[in-house]
């Protein structure tokens, strides 16, 4: 099992909810009533997210470090058979993960 972090930004709506951007997955977003909820929301929504981009088999954006002001959303794991895959630094090559550069 393998556990992924990705980095998001979290601001406050004109109505007082938390708002979470995920940085590298631009169309992974959602909100919550304060902080706690948000962080829950944005760990469903990322696994939403991943879950869907595997079933897809499409490209992954590597997580790219937190910067000053953004959050790391962690612990959202996969399982992936290994018969399957070949591990590399973050994920299987087989999933098409993008790196930097």
């Amino acid at each position: 099992m393998s556990a992924l972090t990705y980095p998001a930004r979290f601001s406050t709506g004109w109505d007082g909810r938390v708002l979470v951007e995920f940085v590298d997955l631009p169309r992974v977003a959602t909100d919550g009533r304060n902080l706690p909820e948000a962080m829950e929301e944005a760990v469903d929504a990322f696994g939403s997210d991943l879950s869907l981009s595997l079933s897809r088999r499409e490209e992954i954006p590597a997580p790219s470090p937190a910067k000053r002001g953004q959050r790391p959303i962690p612990g959202w794991r996969i399982r992936i058979p290994v018969q399957q895959y070949v591990w590399h630094t973050h994920i299987c090559s087989d999933l098409k993960v993008s790196g930097p550069g």
